[in-house]
């Protein structure tokens, strides 16, 4: 009776560690930093993230690719605490992201990213690989497609949207209501199809 009820134990929503994007209001690079600096020193903060692109290779120079935006790995009981702190983190908003009732009601949620969309994102980003590029148009990076995986090459393992940009196969990694990454050229001997996730 021990080992059934543990077995079916699952851990409340809010208590579970996961990356959450953060917006920062009246953003600039130096702000962005000093929170970014104030959140790695939270005991609850698993790690924090900014999205940066390499400017100049002989001097390993990196700008973040956007200035307004930070990621978290916390849990969300956490991240409310931390954020309850308006003297540091006045400026931290949550990205929201609206979902569906069971009758298709919107419902207005903080958006979190799963772990292997992250690890695939950062794996992109933080590549100086020629074949990738950050989509500003976002509506089209979050269309609807098909879900694929890269089986070879640099990114193999990658997971994302098969997307036809400019009559060339892309791979889009995207990051719901925030920003999205391509690896174009991907040769469709490459490209496994994959089931998309409930």
């Amino acid at each position: 009776m021990e080992g059934s009820r543990a077995e079916t134990y699952q851990p409340a929503p809010e208590s579970i560690i996961r990356w959450y994007p953060m917006r920062i209001f009246h953003s600039s690079i130096k702000r962005q930093n000093e929170l970014n600096e104030l959140l790695a020193q939270e005991p609850s903060v698993d790690r924090t993230y900014i999205p940066k692109k390499l400017v100049n290779a002989d001097e390993e120079t990196y700008v973040p690719v956007l200035v307004n935006y930070i990621f978290v790995r916390a849990s969300l009981n956490d991240l409310k605490r931390i954020k309850a702190d308006k003297a540091k983190y006045e400026n931290l908003r949550y990205v929201m992201s609206i979902q569906r009732d069971e009758s298709f009601n919107p419902i207005s949620k903080i958006a979190h990213v799963s772990d292997k969309q992250m690890a695939d994102f950062m794996r992109v980003i933080d590549s100086d690989n020629e074949h990738i590029l950050m989509l500003e148009n976002l509506s089209f990076a979050f269309r609807p497609g098909e879900k694929v995986r890269i089986t070879d090459g640099a990114f193999a393992g990658v997971e994302g949207t098969l997307k036809s940009i400019q009559k060339h196969l892309c791979v889009v990694i995207p990051i719901k209501n925030v920003m999205a990454v391509a690896i174009t050229g991907v040769p469709r001997k490459y490209l496994q199809k994959i089931e998309a996730e409930s």
